[in-house]
């Protein structure tokens, strides 16, 4: 009835009364008078896990997963003749997640372009891959990110609105099937405890001061500790390819614009696009 109805109503105009303070006007206040554009800063120390965090404005947050919120992102335009272009990584924290857990299914599957999510699920819930259904790939999709991010059964249950019995039965059976991720967790904050800091692949170090704290922080900060080196090693892994991206792109008609995490954006002419995207792989890879 009246009151649902103008409960969406006030909803919608809180989004989009959002979307127009936080990105509409905000945007157009950093347009620098002289190049027309809009310049972000970044900041190495932004994120305890290393990766690089945006401001003045932030430009890592740019809305996509609503229809007004892709409507700012069109925004963004290429200079004439130009074109902009977006390489990003591939599902890498779960890429590195089957590295340093050492996950032969997981490794096996990335390494011969097989569907991640399908083959978790087939594994998982004994389902074939050829008669794999969108809602069971959507399930193991949800563990797979979560887990990566130590989420509870609670958690789990809530994001695919299901009872939290079944959510936990489903998170026990992941372990179960790829033990090794169970290890990893256990290793990394017991390396934690001992130490007060973990490591990424690189040997960059990640403190971790909260990890033998007491009551509500104490799963926060072991949960942290669980995914800071997953998301540290992705974070090292970009930056080394933007610091090999200069020499990489020397003689193309293009300029590296925008790093968002696990993304380069670029702005390229129109004829030298696939050029561009070849040389950038070649940095990236």
């Amino acid at each position: 009835g009246q009151p649902a109805e103008l409960a969406a109503r006030v909803l919608d105009w809180r989004q989009v009364s959002k979307l127009k303070s936080t990105y509409t006007d905000a945007l157009q206040n950093h347009i620098n008078p002289e190049t027309g554009r809009v310049h972000t800063s970044y900041s190495i120390a932004g994120a305890n896990t290393g990766r690089l965090a945006s401001t003045d404005p932030n430009l890592q947050n740019i809305p996509v997963r609503t229809e007004e919120g892709r409507r700012i992102r069109e925004a963004f335009v290429a200079g004439p003749g130009m074109r902009l272009v977006s390489l990003d990584y591939s599902q890498i924290e779960l890429r590195i997640l089957a590295h340093v857990a050492d996950i032969p299914a997981l490794k096996t599957a990335f390494r011969d372009g097989i569907d991640i999510h399908a083959m978790t699920a087939s594994e998982m819930f004994g389902v074939p891959l050829a008669q794999m259904t969108p809602e069971v790939r959507r399930r193991a999709k949800a563990i797979n990110f979560g887990v990566i991010y130590g989420i509870s059964g609670f958690g789990l249950a809530r994001n695919l609105r299901i009872p939290r019995a079944e959510a936990q039965a489903f998170i026990d059976t992941y372990f179960e099937r790829f033990p090794g991720i169970r290890e990893y967790m256990d290793r990394t904050v017991a390396f934690a405890k001992e130490n007060g800091f973990v490591q990424t692949l690189f040997g960059r170090k990640i403190h971790t001061p909260e990890i033998n704290a007491k009551g509500p922080t104490a799963g926060f900060a072991r949960r942290a500790a669980i995914n800071a080196p997953i998301q540290g090693a992705a974070a090292d892994i970009i930056r080394r390819a933007m610091i090999r991206m200069p020499e990489a792109i020397r003689g193309l008609p293009a300029t590296m614009l925008l790093q968002v995490h696990d993304e380069l954006l670029f702005e390229v002419e129109d004829t030298a696009v696939d050029e561009l995207i070849a040389a950038a792989r070649r940095a990236m890879e």
